[in-house]
């Protein structure tokens, strides 16, 4: 009964298991851009800030 199950199981998940890894490698893509997404929205409002108080070096913050 043990190696049947572990064989459905074997069966049912090698099949989808490419498809599983691609899925996995696109979200961490996802998350790297969304990363840099909020560093540069930081980086923005830093300097955003900064021209709104007259500031407009960025070595006087």
């Amino acid at each position: 009964m043990d190696y049947e199950l572990t064989a459905l199981l074997l069966a049912a998940i090698l099949p989808i298991y490419p498809a599983l890894w691609s899925i996995y490698q696109k979200i961490g893509r996802f998350d790297r851009v969304c990363e840099e997404f909020t560093r540069h929205c930081e980086d923005h409002e830093i300097v955003a800030v900064g021209i709104a108080y007259g500031s407009r070096d960025p070595a006087d913050r």
